[in-house]
């Protein structure tokens, strides 16, 4: 009786233990400072992106404005889409 008691207890200190040392959750939030950086990140490189390729495109085509334009707004599209796929990605968690 007083081993099944022993036992029992140290079952408990076992299970307490197990319960206390697990790793959290790998569902974490993410600060403010972390999802603005991240947004901000998406919609410039989609930008620097669309521009790099209008002035390429002006400068062997001869178009001058043209592409830059053309691209920057292609590149700005691209952007708002990829900030809208991650918004869509995190609320889905």
């Amino acid at each position: 009786m007083v081993d099944d008691d022993k036992l029992q207890q140290l079952k408990e200190r076992i299970d307490t233990a197990e319960i206390s040392n697990s790793p959290p959750s790998n569902q974490k939030k993410e600060n403010g400072a972390g999802f603005g950086f991240k947004i901000s990140t998406e919609i410039i490189a989609a930008l620097v992106v669309g521009v790099g390729i209008g002035l390429i495109v002006d400068k062997y085509l001869g178009t001058k404005p043209f592409g830059l334009i053309i691209f920057f707004i292609f590149g700005a599209i691209a952007g708002f889409l990829n900030v809208y796929r991650v918004m869509r990605r995190i609320e889905k968690q």
